[in-house]
This record gives C-alpha cells, structure tokens and sequence, in this order.
C-alpha cells in the first residue's frame, strides 16, 4: 500500500503509481510498489520506505529534480536518461539489513548531462550498489558524482559504486567522481570506474559484414542499453525509451 500526500499531484495507472509533481510518498509496511517517476523539471521527491516494503522506482527523462529517499526496506531504482539532465538523489539507509540498489544509465548527444547521486548508511548490516552507464559522442559530456557514506558504527555494511562510460568519438567526455566515506572499520566498501572509446575494431568487423556506420553503432549501442531497457516492466515505457535512442543515433 502506498500513502500519497500531494504537494502537487499523482495519478495511479494499472496498479502502478505514476508521480507527476511534486509529492510526498510512504510505502508502507509489506508493500511491493511500482512507481514511474515523470516529473517537470524543478520538482522534488520525498520517499520513505518502511521496513518489510520493496519499491522499484523507474525513472526515464527527467531534468533538474531532487529526490530524498530513507529507506528501511528494499529501494530499486532504475534511471534512464537520453536528454538533458541534472538530477540529484539522496539516500539514507536507516534499519538494519536496509538495501538500496540504483542503476543508472544516460546517453548524451551534444547533450551536457550531470548526475550528484549521494547514500548514507545509517543502521548497521546495510547494502548499497550503484551502477552508472554512460555514453556519449557528438560532443556530449556526462558527469557521474557519487558519494557513498558509512557512519561510525555500522558495521556489517557493504557499499559499492561502479561507473562505466563508453565514448564514442574524441568531442565528447564521461567523467567519474567516486567518493568513499567510511567511520566504521568493519565494513566493505569499494567503487571503480572503467572510461574509454568504442573500439574501431568493432565498428570495421560489424561493417564488414554488410551493415552501415550508423546500423554499426546503432547495434553495439543496443547491446550496452537493451538490459536498462528490458528491466522496465511497462511496455509503452520501453518502446519509448528504444525509439528516442535509435532517433539520436539515426537523425
């Protein structure tokens, strides 16, 4: 069960809240929620997650927003982004055994792209894993800035970041900023980052077989998307989501 206290509105479709301003969010005790996040730019998500509940919470194209997530229960956030963006979420994990798992991918065509993801483990036996996908060609920039905190205390909590960004052309640029936090000496945490250029090698094989530069591209981009994609359970959502990238690849 979700508890909605509108700041500005939401409406539910199939099952599946679908938040579109401003809002305050309670997932309650045992809920097993979907929420499509297709905010304006400039609003603001406030969600708590009550322990015992599971929220996926997909987002796709959305611009200049902040979202405040505490979390007790399990948060699985999938974010998809092919234009412009500054998006800011903050996490904090608050009960034991608390878990929080982001994947984020964005595809920037002369697009600048900015991504402040920060996650607080404040309860011991904690687990966070971010994992952030970049591509960008055409002279797009993506900033990746990931923060990951453990506090004094508590122990048994695992954080892990991972960044990857593919560049498709020497105009454009990923860029990983990982940070470690740690108080507490009997934890784990780690993050990396792996950033490089699609292999020439590549596009010439899928070339010599018969394709064009673009259905080259446009195939291995597929392969580094379509698991983003394939996540979102609603059809209409992912059909969208492969359109705008075969347009940006295409156009």
């Amino acid at each position: 069960m979700i508890d909605i206290n509108k700041v500005n509105f939401e409406i539910k479709e199939n099952g599946d809240y679908v938040v579109k301003g401003t809002v305050l969010i309670k997932a309650l005790n045992h809920s097993n929620s979907n929420i499509y996040d297709s905010l304006d730019n400039d609003s603001e998500v406030v969600l708590f997650v009550e322990e015992g509940s599971i929220v996926n919470y997909y987002v796709t194209n959305s611009s200049n927003i902040k979202r405040t997530f505490n979390v007790e229960g399990t948060l699985n956030v999938i974010e998809i982004n092919v234009d412009k963006t500054r998006d800011s979420l903050f996490i904090t994990l608050n009960k034991e055994n608390a878990e929080a798992y982001v994947k984020n991918l964005v595809i920037a065509n002369n697009l600048e792209s900015t991504f402040i993801q920060n996650i607080t483990h404040n309860s011991k036996y904690t687990f966070s894993n971010i994992e952030n996908v970049g591509v960008s060609f055409d002279g797009g920039n993506i900033t990746f800035d990931t923060t990951g905190k453990i506090e004094k205390g508590m122990s048994k909590s695992k954080c892990s970041q991972l960044s990857r960004g593919v560049v498709m052309d020497n105009k454009s640029t990923v860029t990983a900023k990982p940070i470690l936090l740690i108080d507490e000496y009997d934890c784990f945490a780690n993050h990396g980052a792996s950033i490089g250029k699609m292999s020439d090698d590549d596009l010439f094989y899928l070339m010599s077989r018969g394709l064009t530069k673009d259905e080259a591209f446009l195939l291995i981009l597929q392969g580094i998307v379509r698991p983003f994609i394939s996540s979102i359970p609603r059809e209409e959502i992912r059909n969208g989501i492969e359109n705008k990238v075969n347009e940006l690849i295409l156009k």
